[in-house]
């Protein structure tokens, strides 16, 4: 693309007046469209059948995209055991359903990992950084045993990231 020498080229250049050339398609988009495919590891037995790409599952042949099937939301709100009644593509079989009832009775006991109004405070400055009004510092433990789960091991990784 050329420089405009004067204002009157310049503003007929960026309104796409007679002096600009027509535009081009991008030549970093995809020429051809690739399927993609995905097998839940945990049950690969019911993942066997073809491949199908997006565009063969389309009724008319000037639809480009099919539109994908919605499933229905989950009904009811979120509870200490909602999980129960999720399928379980990555979690392992617990053999001991008694060692499994202690366990969980023994989360119960221990207060919320994070409370509502913090979740909703952190919605409103995740928004903010995405607008490009802040920054987001991650750090901690990937994991933490019950053991280690009390006040002073949850804030004392924050003062040193201070």
């Amino acid at each position: 693309m050329a420089l405009a020498t004067n204002s009157a080229a310049a503003a007929a250049a960026v309104s796409g007046g007679a002096a600009s050339q027509p535009r081009r398609a991008a030549a970093f988009l995809p020429l051809k469209r690739r399927t993609i495919s995905a097998i839940h590891a945990a049950d690969p037995s019911k993942n066997n059948g073809p491949v199908v790409p997006a565009a063969a599952g389309a009724k008319s042949s000037s639809s480009a995209v099919a539109t994908p099937e919605k499933k229905p939301a989950a009904p009811g709100k979120w509870a200490v055991d909602s999980w129960r009644s999720k399928k379980a593509l990555q979690l392992p079989e617990y053999p001991n359903a008694e060692e499994l009832d202690a366990v969980l009775k023994t989360i119960e006991m221990f207060p919320p990992v994070v409370f509502a109004g913090e979740a909703r405070h952190l919605e409103e400055r995740m928004a903010e950084a995405a607008m490009g009004g802040a920054f987001v510092l991650q750090g901690g433990d990937c994991a933490e045993s019950f053991k280690e789960f009390h006040a002073n091991n949850i804030r004392e990784p924050f003062r040193i990231l201070l």
